[in-house]
């Protein structure tokens, strides 16, 4: 996949559990999803009582496959300490996000200058239009569900980036072209094993009785050159 397939690819799971919620408790997936995956963090399981937002992130990621570059946590702030780790936490409340980062907010936050407080809250980044985001979050209001909120708004604490760009598998053309190599190969072997089909039977045994044709490799192309020799041999030329 691409960056952006990679991307898409957890907005999709993330979506695929909206409207969850903790009064049906259809929430129990997502954190059954997430204390299934060992190790887990600081050997916690999480309890369906429990505050889940991070739990849920956590869990988006383990369904996509991609706890390598997302290191999973069940809270916000050891969340960020081990994106820091692997340098991939962004401070800045102006940064502009892409679809798959992770956002995570602070309620104390007065709006003044660079909010530096405790995390208290996270979610998903689903789209960027202008100077808006929305954003899906599990535990908001005990669910599932969407917010909207200003690119470098209030609340905003920082990002955290998982590294899609060291997931994203592309082909060098030298590979491309060496399995392509090694497929027909592999195809002309099996397709010269085939003999003539039984419409064609006897013409095929009359060409090679006669020495228009070799006899050999019934299904293969034949190429101009070869279609010059058999023209020859035709006295055609």
């Amino acid at each position: 996949m691409t960056e952006q397939q990679l991307r898409n690819h957890v907005v999709s799971i993330a979506k695929g559990w909206l409207g969850r919620k903790e009064a049906n408790g259809s929430h129990k997936v997502i954190i059954d999803t997430y204390n299934a995956h060992t190790p887990r963090a600081r050997n916690y399981k999480v309890r369906y009582t429990d505050a889940w937002c991070a739990t849920f992130v956590s869990a988006v990621f383990i369904e996509a496959g991609l706890t390598d570059i997302a290191p999973t946590e069940c809270s916000c702030f050891q969340m960020i300490e081990l994106y820091k780790k692997i340098g991939r936490w962004m401070e800045a409340d102006g940064y502009l996000p892409s679809p798959g980062d992770v956002i995570m907010y602070d309620w104390d936050d007065t709006g003044v200058g660079e909010n530096t407080g405790a995390p208290e809250h996270v979610g998903i980044v689903v789209s960027v239009s202008g100077k808006t985001m929305r954003i899906i979050e599990g535990n908001m209001t005990d669910a599932v569900g969407y917010r909207n909120i200003a690119v470098n708004g209030k609340y905003i604490r920082g990002y955290c980036l998982p590294d899609y760009k060291s997931k994203e598998d592309f082909m060098t053309e030298k590979e491309f072209y060496e399995m392509f190599a090694k497929a027909m190969k592999t195809y002309e072997a099996e397709r010269d094993k085939n003999s003539a089909s039984s419409v064609h039977t006897a013409a095929w045994s009359k060409a090679k009785n006669k020495g228009v044709l070799d006899g050999s490799r019934p299904k293969a192309p034949l190429t101009r050159e070869q279609a010059a020799t058999v023209l020859e041999r035709l006295g055609l030329l």
